[in-house]
């Protein structure tokens, strides 16, 4: 990997580890260049501003090395109630292994609700995320329509978000069991099942 690209990293990941202990607004730049051993002045020749550099490190670990990596290990011949599961799971994983993610994501949640431009970003995330969801939705064959489709992948990124916001508690280890992932996939999938049974006949 090229020097360049490696500092690039470096200082994402030491962002990461900053947003997510001190949050947003007390992680400085002078702080964030330290920890990843580089000049200040290459963070805003990468990312311009301490803004756009919480947009990239929260896409990255969303999208990328969250939504990204879940779907790479699903397995496509499963049942859809079981390739649902698979996605959530990694997504439980995740937040578990992350716990600086919680923070992170809060903080973009919070700074955007007073800035236009972070708000547009967060809303481009999450469209990017959905469009991932949704290619994972038209492999399970389901019979519902294109809107009922962005709907279904509403829902699942609530889950997602839901996950991450019981990442902190503190006296549970693991915010949602396997078996209640599963049990509420089924709930899920069993009502698109019955309902389109229903207009059958």
């Amino acid at each position: 990997m090229p020097k360049e690209d490696e500092r690039k990293l470096a200082i994402m990941q030491s962002a990461f580890t900053l947003f997510g202990q001190v949050g947003y607004a007390k992680a400085s730049m002078k702080d964030i260049a330290a920890k990843a051993g580089v000049a200040q002045g290459l963070i805003g020749y990468h990312f311009g501003t301490k803004e756009t550099l919480l947009v990239e490190v929260v896409r990255e670990w969303m999208i990328n090395r969250g939504m990204k990596a879940a779907f790479a290990q699903i397995d496509t011949q499963a049942s859809p109630q079981d390739m649902l599961e698979q996605g959530l799971r990694h997504v439980a994983e995740f937040r578990k292994s992350n716990p600086e993610w919680f923070m992170l994501l809060v903080s973009l949640w919070s700074e955007s609700a007073g800035n236009e431009k972070l708000a547009a970003e967060l809303l481009g995330i999450y469209k990017e995320m959905k469009a991932g969801i949704i290619q994972v939705i038209d492999r399970l064959e389901l019979p519902i329509e294109a809107h009922e489709k962005e709907l279904l992948a509403s829902l699942i990124q609530a889950v997602f978000d839901g996950l991450t916001l019981q990442a902190p508690t503190l006296l549970n280890e693991q915010p949602f069991s396997y078996e209640q992932i599963s049990q509420s996939i089924g709930w899920i999938l069993e009502g698109i099942q019955s309902r389109s049974s229903n207009k059958g006949d």
